[in-house]
């Protein structure tokens, strides 16, 4: 006679939980990756949030004879945006050209204002654009994507 015997209830049992816990961890893996994956694009965009950074003032600077293109750009940021320092490009513009992307150099806490002497290649310009960006965790630049303002002078 043979005799037919079915799966315990507890052998049953630890059959469900292995097979919920695999499951669980698969599922972790890839919701994992996925964050992780968003995690520098969400904080990049915290990084740009509310952030204000103009130019109050541009003018001549002190230009060698014969060669102008010198100007005393100040820059103001406002109290937007998170504790880290902000940087900024700046492009002078006038009615035939554009200068070259000059990079401003010194990084702008919130509420700090900062003056540098910029050469640009244009002469006699009359707009400057700012483009702010910041530097990420491996000190690459990445630009603010709504952190472009204009200045007429």
């Amino acid at each position: 006679m043979i005799s037919k015997k079915g799966l315990s209830t507890v052998v049953t049992t630890l059959i469900i939980i292995l097979l919920v816990l695999v499951a669980v961890g698969i599922i972790w893996g890839v919701v994992n990756n996925l964050l992780v994956k968003s995690k520098g694009k969400i904080s990049s965009s915290t990084k740009c949030l509310d952030l204000d950074v103009q130019a109050t003032r541009v003018a001549e600077g002190n230009a060698t004879e014969g060669y102008g293109g010198i100007y005393n750009v100040t820059l103001k940021r406002g109290a937007g945006g998170d504790d880290e320092e902000i940087y900024a490009k700046v492009v002078f513009y006038n009615a035939d050209s554009n200068s070259d992307v000059i990079d401003f150099g010194d990084g702008l806490l919130p509420l700090e204002t900062v003056t540098k002497e910029l050469n640009s290649s244009t002469l006699a310009a009359s707009q400057v654009e700012i483009t702010t960006y910041f530097l990420d965790e491996n000190g690459n630049e990445v630009l603010c994507p709504s952190g472009t303002t204009t200045f007429r002078f």
